[in-house]
């Protein structure tokens, strides 16, 4: 059966509260398997993790290669990925998207009151856990080049109610928008919270194809509704 971004995401919430230990890779973790992670990996696996032996444990690389039956650590699925996108736009990436920063990587499980959020087994303290994407959290989204996207070309479809957006016509933009292609200087950038939850006319001005272009993509990723 073909290992896909939706089936990615349900198996990243069927495991959130699987213990933590770097080097575990989705097994039961024995006494004799414990002594061969602190062997081969030091520091990184905590005394205190001892108190996991006798669990089924993971971690972050390993929750992926879980699913997907094909083993990398952070820096292969980085390495192996066709386009490194900034974390910036990760609104627009397909759900089951990989998140990364280096050392570590997660899965990108969509937008939670225009939030975009994650799962991973983030360390040793909070085990595999759903939580909030930032700038400070990963660097960079990607695609995982082992399974399939069922849905990556989805967002490029209008989802508001009565099509695409025209001069004249009032609108709303949703928190978690960032900027397009209207100007390379702001492509990638999230819009300032002066203009989120506030209604705005869309004017005719002089780039008016290009702003409607704009403001359309924000209607394709649902950052955007009419009013």
């Amino acid at each position: 059966m073909s290992k896909t971004n939706q089936g990615l995401v349900e198996f990243a919430k069927s495991k959130i509260g699987t213990p933590y230990i770097y080097g575990a890779k989705g097994e039961l973790v024995t006494q004799a398997k414990f002594t061969e992670l602190k062997k081969n990996y030091g520091s990184y696996v905590l005394d205190s993790d001892a108190a996991k032996i006798g669990k089924i444990c993971c971690d972050c690389s390993g929750l992926i290669s879980w699913y997907t039956g094909v083993l990398r650590n952070s820096t292969d699925f980085h390495n192996v990925a066709k386009q490194i996108n900034p974390i910036s736009t990760v609104a627009s990436a397909p759900v089951g998207a990989l998140v990364w920063h280096q050392g570590h990587i997660g899965i990108y499980i969509g937008l939670e009151d225009g939030v975009p959020m994650y799962i991973a087994e983030d360390d040793s303290k909070n085990n595999c856990r759903k939580n909030k994407i930032s700038a400070a959290t990963f660097t960079n989204w990607f695609l995982c080049t082992d399974i399939t996207y069922d849905d990556a070309g989805q967002t490029a479809t209008p989802v508001t109610k009565g099509g695409v957006i025209a001069a004249g016509d009032t609108v709303m933009i949703k928190p978690g928008a960032v900027y397009g292609g209207l100007s390379e200087l702001t492509k990638g950038l999230t819009v300032p919270p002066s203009v989120i939850a506030r209604t705005h006319t869309v004017a005719q001005v002089a780039r008016g194809e290009a702003l409607l272009r704009e403001i359309n993509s924000w209607v394709a990723l649902d950052y955007l509704t009419r009013q």
